[in-house]
């Protein structure tokens, strides 16, 4: 294979895969990189912000899913009133938590909650095609009739 062809087979499957709205959003782990330098030692914060990686970047509407009330209300109904989900970029901030409480449930919860979102940004993608595929058949009949009204015009 040829080195450009090897390039662009790669940039396009990373590109494509970025792109992906149909796919569900997902998290594919935690960013230990970023968990704060002292956690686990006597000085280290019991409450921090674990940063988790999107399976692909969020959508405008699920992000503001995700900053919705509903998120929040479902946190606090599941004991996490404290929590909090940031979007930033392709990473999501899980804040006010630690690890223990991840593994306890609340990763579990979160995913949840990135798999109803996913759902319902997606019902409504779905939702606003057929609506405008709907309009353009109405506005397809619409000219037609147009058209043959104009073609029974004669003057002669």
């Amino acid at each position: 294979m040829h080195p450009l062809e090897r390039w662009y087979n790669t940039m396009t499957t990373t590109h494509d895969s970025d792109v992906r709205a149909d796919s569900a959003l997902s998290l594919s782990g935690v960013l230990a990189s970023a968990l704060p330098h002292d956690l686990g030692t006597a000085q280290g914060p019991t409450r921090y912000t674990v940063p988790a990686v999107f399976s692909r970047r969020p959508q405008p509407r699920e992000i503001e899913l995700l900053h919705g009330e509903g998120t929040r209300q479902r946190l606090s109904e599941a004991g996490y009133s404290d929590v909090e989900l940031h979007v930033s970029d392709r990473r999501l901030l899980i804040t006010n938590t630690n690890l223990v409480d991840l593994k306890a449930g609340l990763a579990h919860l979160v995913g949840t909650i990135l798999h109803d979102i996913s759902a319902q940004a997606a019902r409504e993608r779905t939702d606003r095609s057929d609506e405008l595929e709907a309009q353009g058949l109405v506005e397809e009949e619409r000219l037609e009739s147009l058209r043959k009204a104009a073609a029974e015009i004669h003057f002669d």
